[in-house]
């Protein structure tokens, strides 16, 4: 009998701490304007009460919501305190990609963000079929938030995994996708937040993911 109640009482706790415990979802984000308000999709932080957003090498810090378009899938975060690590301004592209196939690439999130890690270069292509840019790239669930670049090493979307982005949008086709960086802009001016237009020096690839990699985080929403 005793076993029982014990055996009961556990799985009532097990229930309790189930449904009580908060979920957490991870995502990526990319720093923008002033460096200060960071890029992600809104499916990652609709629900959570919570948000942090974790840096390389650098203490987590704590953003709010300040703009949303879930039509868009789009969300812009501002951080409660400015970010300690260098990073170099992204530029965002004044041109849609162009009708056939192109060359882009992104940066993923290094996962055990130790000193020796760096982000993970992914590398594809890209297709403007439809309303949203189409991807020829392999990625993980946490890559989605991420940027897209062009050869130019300038924005041209946010990066969406397959399932996020039919979540929002009425896409066909088994492929990955990114938000193009039209609709970005949009929600920048809504936002009343300056973007960089105009690259600051003319960088290798090397060199620009070396000094960007900054710009791309981890956001923790629970």
């Amino acid at each position: 009998m005793i076993k029982a109640i014990i055996g009961a009482f556990i799985l009532l706790l097990l229930a309790f701490l189930t449904f009580n415990t908060p979920v957490t979802r991870l995502g990526s984000g990319f720093l923008i304007g002033d460096g200060a308000h960071v890029f992600t999709y809104h499916d990652l932080v609709k629900e959570a009460e919570t948000l942090k957003i974790k840096f390389p090498n650098e203490d987590d810090i704590n953003a709010e919501v300040v703009f949303l378009d879930p039509a868009s899938n789009l969300v812009i975060l501002r951080l409660k305190e400015m970010p300690k690590v260098k990073r170099q301004p992204l530029v965002m592209s004044r041109k849609a990609l162009g009708p056939g196939s192109e060359s882009v690439f992104t940066l993923g999130y290094p996962w055990t963000n130790t000193l020796e890690d760096q982000h993970v270069l992914i590398e594809g292509s890209a297709d403007t079929a439809s309303m949203l840019i189409e991807l020829k790239m392999a990625l993980n669930p946490v890559h989605s938030g991420g940027p897209l670049f062009n050869t130019r090493q300038e924005v041209v979307g946010m990066v969406l995994l397959e399932a996020h982005a039919k979540a929002a949008f009425p896409v066909n086709g088994s492929h990955n996708f990114a938000i193009p960086a039209l609709l970005l802009e949009k929600a920048l001016k809504a936002a009343r937040i300056d973007s960089v237009t105009h690259p600051d020096e003319n960088l290798s690839r090397e060199a620009f993911i070396s000094k960007s990699r900054n710009n791309i985080v981890l956001i923790e929403a629970r």
